[in-house]
């Protein structure tokens, strides 16, 4: 993707359910890029192990996206309202920018752009050990967030992981 146009065009579209395998298919990505930090094994058929999604992508709260970057898939991200606090309104449940799209400011674009689309208390995590993750987040957040940013260290799904709190406004039209 080092062709890639000065200021490509970045394009957040919301999954149809056909677009569901898509995304799952995806995920086998998302999870070698997140096997450098945490164990994620292979399932006998060589390819990562899912949970089932059916029963995930059914729920009211969750909200899964395409990223495309001009007329090539170049990753997802989902929203869904699986938050730590009972007071938070959305989680990032996941979010994916295939390698060859990283370094562009695509990803900070589409985070961005998923953030405005869902004004309201905000939850994101990483993984402590994914360095590249703790050098994006922090900045996408304080460009969106309306107020305090918390920020606290903390044993989610076995791993050690940063989580970020704070508020995303309305966005003026």
């Amino acid at each position: 993707m080092d062709n890639l146009p000065e200021t490509p065009t970045l394009t957040l579209v919301r999954a149809a359910p056909d677009d569901l395998p898509r995304i799952e298919n995806l995920m086998q990505f998302y999870n070698y890029d997140l096997s450098e930090w945490t164990p994620v094994a292979f399932a006998p058929e060589g390819r990562y192990q899912l949970r089932p999604k059916a029963p995930y992508w059914a729920q009211p709260g969750v909200h899964p996206f395409l990223i495309w970057v001009g007329d090539e898939l170049a990753g997802f991200a989902v929203v869904d309202d699986e938050c730590e606090s009972t007071d938070a309104d959305h989680n990032m449940g996941y979010f994916f920018l295939a390698r060859g799209y990283r370094g562009h400011g695509l990803a900070a674009r589409a985070a961005g752009e998923v953030l405005s689309r869902f004004p309201g208390r905000w939850e994101v995590y990483h993984l402590m050990a994914n360095t590249p993750a703790a050098q994006f987040w922090p900045g996408v957040i304080r460009a969106h967030a309306v107020g305090d940013i918390a920020r606290e260290v903390r044993t989610l799904h076995g791993d050690e992981c940063c989580l970020y709190r704070f508020i995303v406004g309305v966005s003026p039209v």
